[in-house]
């Protein structure tokens, strides 16, 4: 919806000479979670930095209709900034059951990006002065050889790293340097790989080490910042249940989330608390056993819980923080899950504080920021108890919580985006027009 679109900074290059502004071929393998979101804001940022667009995904319809409404929203022609184009998948590994990456698959993608960049190019007249790879893990996972790469699409690429805490205390020994072979770092060394963006900044000094000193520059963990004009039929819904009770929940009912742990502390022996536990969005049921589902079964009866067992996908936006605004407290606990989360980016725009988990980069921003407090990932007992915490403004050692939500939305904001794919451009060597 365009009311959801940033408006382009009035210092960009001017929307009238599209023909002079270099072109970007933007490209993701995935259409699920957050991916939809990364690329349509990714889509907007290149936009407002006066670049063209040759966007590839799995849902190019869903794509450019992103890109109509921006374009409209800011007096230009759409046709004459963006183009999508369907990008085919494997969406598999084909030599390792169960994963979605290997050699053969890894080496797949890029020659069907290649095939999907030359069709675009041919059709639309432009061609490409760079790439980004909107999930960037997925190009090079197992990638034999970084010349393949190279092969492939002829320019610089780069893109957005999301899973690089191997390179933490795990990725020391024989194992660490396993791990660091079937993620794919050395493949970061290629002479066309202009720049490698990042979510977690903790790790620089090992990924640098690793692509052999490939500049990195720092991603905000972007988030769709749309409110509604009113509460919608789900929050409304939350609060009426509530009856004044505060409110504390996550959505998206995936088990490492860390959902099972906040109901167990809901039924634990805290439950005459007066919290009310919302647990909503799509439940993610081949992440759960027979026992797990059965625990569901009752919580969702509880009087002090909010669970939806047949729930449908919330979409991010206005819906989406219109749920979050009906939280008092936002449940990040999650588990088996050391990496950043746009969850903190939720609750610092809704300003609301968080529970997050130990040892992973939301304790680090959660600290750092002042978000909230933190437990041992799967403990009902500390749970329950750092809930009372936050439910009376203060962290575990009882002092106020001052948190700082406007530094942390400035961190992770659009215009951080538009810096540093900036930087992205400049370490690329693509001139934007003036």
């Amino acid at each position: 919806m365009p009311a959801t679109l940033a408006k382009p900074p009035e210092e960009c290059p001017a929307a009238s000479r599209p023909g002079q502004s270099p072109v970007i071929a933007l490209a993701d393998p995935r259409w699920f979670g957050h991916h939809p979101t990364y690329f349509k804001e990714f889509t907007a940022s290149f936009l407002r930095l006066g670049c063209r667009v040759l966007a590839f995904c799995q849902n190019p319809a869903e794509a450019a209709a992103f890109a109509e409404d921006w374009c409209k929203a800011d007096g230009r022609r759409a046709a004459e900034w963006f183009r999508a184009a369907a990008l085919p998948d494997p969406n598999k590994s084909y030599l390792i059951p169960g994963r979605d990456h290997d050699p053969l698959s890894t080496a797949i993608r890029w020659r069907r990006l290649r095939a999907a960049l030359r069709e675009a190019e041919r059709a639309s007249g432009w061609r490409a002065d760079a790439a980004f790879l909107a999930f960037l893990d997925a190009y090079i996972r197992f990638l034999p050889h970084h010349h393949l790469a190279e092969a492939s699409v002829g320019i610089p690429w780069s893109g957005l790293y999301f899973r690089n805490h191997h390179l933490g205390s795990e990725g020391t020994g024989a194992l660490g340097a396993l791990r660091r072979f079937a993620k794919g770092d050395a493949r970061l060394r290629s002479l066309s790989c202009a720049a490698i963006g990042v979510l977690d900044e903790r790790f620089d000094p090992a990924l640098s080490a690793a692509s052999r000193g490939t500049p990195i520059i720092h991603f905000p963990d972007i988030t769709d910042e749309a409110m509604p004009d009113e509460p919608t039929p789900l929050a409304r819904e939350i609060l009426r249940r509530a009856s004044g009770r505060k409110v504390v929940g996550l959505i998206g009912l995936e088990k490492r989330k860390g959902f099972l742990t906040l109901l167990r502390a809901a039924l634990g022996p805290s439950a005459d608390d007066p919290l009310f536990f919302v647990c909503a969005g799509q439940l993610g049921r081949p992440t759960l056993t027979g026992a797990d589902l059965a625990f569901l079964d009752r919580a969702a009866k509880a009087e002090n819980v909010f669970l939806d067992l047949d729930g449908a996908r919330i979409p991010d936006g206005a819906e989406f923080n219109a749920v979050m605004a009906a939280m008092d407290i936002v449940f990040a606990a999650y588990e088996a899950f050391p990496g950043s989360s746009n969850t903190l980016t939720k609750a610092a725009l809704v300003e609301r504080p968080v529970l997050g988990s130990r040892g992973g980069c939301i304790e680090h921003r959660i600290s750092e920021f002042g978000l909230g407090i933190c437990i041992d990932e799967g403990d009902e007992i500390q749970c329950a108890a750092a809930l009372r915490q936050l439910a009376s403004g203060k962290d575990w050692s009882g002092d106020p919580l001052r948190p700082r939500y406007a530094d942390y939305r400035a961190a992770h904001s659009r215009q951080r985006m538009d810096e540093a794919l900036g930087e992205f451009l400049a370490a690329a060597g693509v001139r934007r027009p003036v």
